[in-house]
């Protein structure tokens, strides 16, 4: 199998991610989504109510070639192998 290398997969990743956030009114109504966190930090800065969100992801969590799963407590583990293209 032909896979990417693990940095190009994780930038598709945080790619889509980017555009997860979301505003709601403090009352559960959503007043924007699909938006960037700066743009949705901006947005929820016209009223004192309001505040920001973000979508969870289903295919996360995403894991290196051996299966491993990566997560900020075990991000020792990438070799420098993982990181080249």
């Amino acid at each position: 199998m032909n896979r990417k290398p693990l940095i190009s997969r994780l930038a598709k990743v945080y790619k889509e991610q980017q555009y997860t956030y979301f505003v709601t009114d403090g009352e559960g109504n959503c007043l924007a989504e699909n938006m960037t966190e700066t743009d949705a930090r901006i947005y929820a800065m016209k009223d004192s109510g309001w505040s920001i969100g973000r979508d969870t992801n289903p295919d996360l969590p995403f894991y290196n070639d051996d299966g491993v799963e990566i997560s900020y407590e075990n991000k020792d583990i990438l070799s420098e192998e993982d990181l080249n293209d």
